[in-house]
């Protein structure tokens, strides 16, 4: 156990992390990860153990998270330990993005403990394998440098800073730790299932490099922080740039095409990166690299007028010498003016809310839909291509279903379901290549339209709110 001690001070003070003077709040799961890291700062030496509480969020997503709340209160009781909880009751789960939408609730619950414990450092425990499976995953998804590089061992977070005191420990040491300590710990049983990507990777790809080489995990983390070393250097340059040629105007930001197009192509990328790291999205979560190729293109493009939507609910608007990249609050206010043609196999993030796409029926992406997808096939004989999603229009006009064969206003059809105004002002609508409107997702779909989508169909149209 003492070998492991000495590498995390090693560790901490090598990347600074926190001092003796810091006040640590330790995010505990009830793993073997967090139980690890927590019995290891309760035995670290006076010189390096800071004044330190357990935070805890109780999801209420599995059957066994009572008996894990219940194992780390019960620890933290019995070491005299400050114990903070807070739950997550179901009946404020999403019915969509529901992974997204607990790690939101989890650290505004560590925000707000922060602020109230006066705490200077949340510490969570990110191990080496972590590292490993992000970077993997970020690498086959398409994502920016800064995304590739991987799990940063400190970052800003709240009033203080967010830390991974455990990036160079390897998950089986973790377990190690656990079992020569006599900490408890509970295994988190939906570590098994390959529905979730994580898990393919942690199950199936993993063992393999590490059958490869068992220091991959090591080698993996060795990138991760030689890439955030050129990043910190390169850096200064970058944010100078961006700072010449951005402009923000209130919620928005707008962009110099003149000063960008004297800029070296590789100067573009790296701006551009920082832009949508920095500003656009925030902390902890991914931008996928196939978005900044989208906006290089836009601005490329002959097109002296031509928008684009992008992740989050942005949207990227070109109008000649100027690219204003409008705030999801901006597009919403805007979204009469919305229109963009549906690239096959290609997500079209919605102004308004969702993504929506059009996928060839055998597409491997429809085998793996999220909970409350809306799927339709398309009758390819009747429909035809390009197909747009756009804004509501006066004058909608759909022809519905065999059930119902007749032509109705939208506006109409939103009064006899008795859709709010906020809600009607938020519908898309998708047109062929003649106009015609095929589909309101959420709300009504057309003739054209297969009327049983897992039909041998050669499209399909999946929206996701």
């Amino acid at each position: 156990m003492q070998e492991y001690i000495l590498r995390l001070c090693k560790e901490l003070e090598r990347q600074q992390l926190w001092d003796k003077e810091s006040r640590l709040l330790l995010a505990v799961s009830g793993g073997a990860d967090s139980m690890a890291l927590l019995g290891l700062v309760q035995q670290l030496p006076l010189e390096w153990r800071p004044q330190f509480a357990v935070v805890h969020v109780h999801h209420h997503l599995r059957e066994e998270s009572d008996e894990e709340f219940r194992m780390v209160q019960d620890y933290c009781q019995s070491q005299g330990l400050p114990f903070f909880a807070e739950h997550w009751e179901e009946e404020n789960h999403p019915k969509s993005n529901l992974e997204m939408a607990a790690r939101e609730f989890r650290y505004a619950f560590f925000a707000d403990i922060m602020e109230k414990w006066s705490a200077t450092h949340l510490a969570t425990a990110h191990h080496a394998d972590d590292q490993l499976e992000t970077i993997l995953m970020r690498l086959v998804r398409g994502s920016t440098l800064k995304g590739i590089s991987g799990i940063a061992a400190t970052r800003t977070f709240g009033r203080g800073h967010l830390v991974r005191p455990l990036l160079s420990f390897q998950k089986d040491e973790l377990y190690r730790i656990c079992e020569m300590a006599g900490i408890p710990y509970r295994e988190d049983s939906t570590n098994l299932e390959l529905n979730f990507t994580r898990n393919r990777y942690r199950n199936s790809i993993i063992p393999l490099l590490k059958a490869e080489n068992n220091q991959a995990s090591r080698h993996f983390g060795d990138f991760s922080e030689d890439l955030q070393d050129v990043l910190t250097v390169v850096q200064p340059i970058v944010a100078q740039s961006f700072r010449s040629l951005f402009n923000k105007v209130e919620a928005d930001w707008v962009l110099d095409l003149t000063g960008w197009q004297a800029c070296d192509i590789s100067l573009q990328r790296l701006v551009l990166s920082h832009f949508v790291t920095e500003q656009m999205i925030p902390a902890g979560q991914d931008f996928r690299r196939s978005q900044l190729t989208a906006i290089m293109e836009l601005i490329e493009n002959q097109s002296p007028q031509k928008q684009i939507s992008l992740a989050g609910g942005w949207q990227a608007r070109k109008r000649y010498d100027k690219l204003t990249f409008l705030s999801p609050d901006s597009v919403r206010i805007d979204f009469s003016d919305f229109s963009e043609i549906l690239e096959l196999n290609k997500w079209v993030t919605l102004p308004s809310h969702g993504r929506i796409g059009l996928f060839h029926g055998d597409n491997a992406f429809s085998k793996e839909l999220p909970m409350g997808a809306q799927v339709v096939g398309i009758n390819d004989e009747l429909a035809l291509m390009p197909f747009t999603v756009r804004s509501r229009r006066t004058g909608d006009k759909i022809v519905l279903n065999k059930d119902q064969p007749f032509t109705k206003k939208v506006s109409r059809l939103f009064v006899d379901k008795k859709i709010p105004d906020e809600e009607r002002r938020k519908a898309c609508i998708v047109t062929d290549g003649e106009g015609r409107i095929l589909w309101v997702p959420g709300y009504a779909q057309s003739v054209w339209l297969s009327e049983n989508d897992k039909e041998q169909t050669r499209y399909r149209l999946i929206y996701i709110k």
